[in-house]
């Protein structure tokens, strides 16, 4: 018995169609793979895509003092020279970022500052109480 089998031609070869769409199956199913590696890798569940290290805030408290933020941040970091940093921090991955690597007069601080470090920073940032409204401290309030 002889089987018959439609082939094409391509470049001047002539392939049978069951191999083209064998292969054709081939590199669909490898790009599905590696379009799912590509996802798997680049996607982070929605919890640790913006989650925060657990830091420890007094911990925090002494590595600002001892990376220096104090002298331009001040001792609460209320501002001075630099930023005011207490109360509405930015978001911790754009905090790290940018203390890593600032776009303005802040020297870089690189991997000077550990990523726990960090988290401890940014959490004696974020426990920092809100100043009161100037309308409720009687000396300002009446003048």
């Amino acid at each position: 018995m002889k089987l018959s089998c439609k082939s094409s031609s391509i470049w001047g070869f002539s392939i049978p169609l069951v191999v083209l769409g064998l292969v054709g199956l081939g590199l669909v199913a490898l790009s599905s793979l590696d379009i799912a590696a590509v996802l798997a890798q680049n996607q982070k569940p929605a919890a640790q895509a913006g989650a925060v290290p657990a830091g420890n805030v007094e911990n925090g408290k002494k590595a600002f003092i001892q990376h220096g933020c104090f002298s331009c941040h001040g001792f609460s970091a209320e501002g001075g020279p630099g930023a005011r940093l207490a109360q509405n921090p930015i978001p911790f991955q754009a905090f790290v970022q940018y203390v890593r690597r600032p776009r303005r007069s802040m020297p870089p601080y690189g991997t000077q500052v550990s990523d726990q470090e960090m988290a401890d920073i940014y959490a004696f940032i974020k426990s920092i109480p809100p100043s009161p409204d100037a309308k409720n401290i009687p000396l300002l309030a009446n003048p």
